[in-house]
């Protein structure tokens, strides 16, 4: 791959959502990366792209996968992905559509689209290479949720591109390991951020649920669908709670359980799904409310079974509510933080429970992406994926050339 490459953020290079981005080889080829969505009511969505000979998809998340029906309204495509990456990601295209006809905006594309993108998929592992035309492409585990992918194209250049990583390894997931390259194309959603220990993190949430329960309250956690419920559910464990487990998280855990390969211990999670109590009715919902620990979506509040749980235990002050990942701006899980307020479907209503946040995260903060960056003894280093690349490029700019492109800016590398 000679010195002329040309890529072309479509979205997500300067803030965290929305994320694709199309690499132009020097002979031509075209392969878009990802092709996400921002949440919102309505969400935002990416530039159109020009045709491309290829779609590699990271993960199923909706910033990052959510417009991919759009796409293949528009034409064939053939997407590079796991297995376990279509089928969470078609779940996620489903109930993006039910969220939306329930709140009253419309989304770019039907079932029937869903069903053409579900058809794109060619399934690819960490344990075999692709190619096209000239180029090899390799895949390597990212760290941050099952399924997920960083893509190594190997011509006369070495590239990678990230997709989401974490560094770490947690109950769900081994971490991501570096891969040396020419060229990195580097998330910087942590940049100028650093995550705290994670065995202390899970203490101090452990510790706060033992507060909570001891004193007569119910522990409610939101958190997303897809792996975050999960690790979650793994570190509650061995807790001895009653717990009760609520939303699509329970589709997602059964989903994994499929595709043992993409998890760091079936049995584990096996063993922790075992352990709650799932809701299955409007009367489970009841019972839950009996118990010690909730977990449900929505990870943001912004929808789910959340909003049933929290307009019954809004004004009990010995039962709290613990926030597990970053709240978007313009969320309920924001408003919450900030102002110990939520909105019941139009209605704003002060909480009296005690609130929390954990930063159970499954990126790689600053410092683990700087260290993740000097291992793969890149050139060149492309930031994206990020409200604020600052911090990052200058911790590398002594390291490499630092690239960091708007949305819709053509550059060549």
């Amino acid at each position: 791959m000679s010195n002329n490459i040309k890529i072309q953020f479509l979205g997500g290079s300067n803030e965290v959502g929305s994320l694709s981005m199309v690499l132009e080889t020097a002979d031509g080829i075209r392969i878009l990366f990802d092709y996400g969505m921002s949440p919102g009511k309505p969400p935002t969505y990416p530039l159109p792209p020009p045709p491309v000979d290829l779609v590699l998809l990271t993960h199923a998340h909706l910033d990052h996968s959510g417009m991919i029906p759009w796409l293949c309204s528009r034409r064939d495509h053939t997407i590079f992905a796991t297995d376990l990456t279509n089928k969470i990601s078609n779940l996620l295209f489903r109930d993006s559509l039910k969220i939306a006809k329930m709140d009253g905006y419309a989304i770019p594309y039907t079932r029937s689209d869903i069903d053409d993108a579900e058809h794109s998929f060619v399934e690819v592992t960490t344990s075999q290479n692709k190619n096209i035309n000239s180029y090899e492409i390799h895949f390597h585990s990212a760290g941050h949720i099952p399924g997920s992918l960083m893509f190594e194209i190997i011509g006369e250049q070495k590239i990678l591109f990230t997709g989401d990583i974490n560094a770490i390894d947690t109950r769900l997931l081994h971490g991501v390991k570096p891969v040396q390259c020419d060229i990195l194309f580097l998330e910087g959603t942590y940049s100028g951020r650093e995550h705290p220990d994670r065995r202390e993190l899970e203490k101090r949430f452990l510790d706060k649920i033992d507060e909570v329960v001891s004193r007569g309250g119910i522990a409610v956690i939101p958190a997303f669908a897809v792996a975050r419920i999960q690790e979650l559910a793994l570190i509650l464990q061995n807790s001895g709670y009653n717990i009760w487990f609520d939303g699509m998280g329970k589709k997602v855990a059964k989903i994994f359980l499929k595709y043992p390969k993409y998890l760091r211990s079936p049995e584990n999670l096996k063993k922790a799904i075992n352990n709650v109590n799932f809701v299955h009715s409007d009367h489970n919902r009841k019972m839950a409310l009996k118990s010690e620990v909730i977990l449900t979506s929505s990870g943001m509040l912004d929808g789910g079974p959340i909003l049933w749980y929290m307009n019954k235990l809004k004004n009990d002050p010995k039962s709290a509510v613990l926030l597990t990942g970053y709240q978007v701006e313009g969320t309920n899980g924001r408003l919450l933080l900030d102002k110990s307020k939520i909105d019941f479907y139009g209605v704003i209503e002060n909480v009296e429970c005690e609130v929390g946040y954990f930063d159970f995260s499954a990126h790689a903060g600053h410092s683990e992406l700087v260290k993740f960056a000097k291992a793969c003894r890149p050139e060149k280093i492309v930031l994206f994926h990020s409200d604020n690349r600052t911090p990052l490029a200058e911790s590398l700019k002594d390291f490499a050339d630092i690239y960091t492109p708007n949305n819709g800016e053509t550059v060549k590398l």
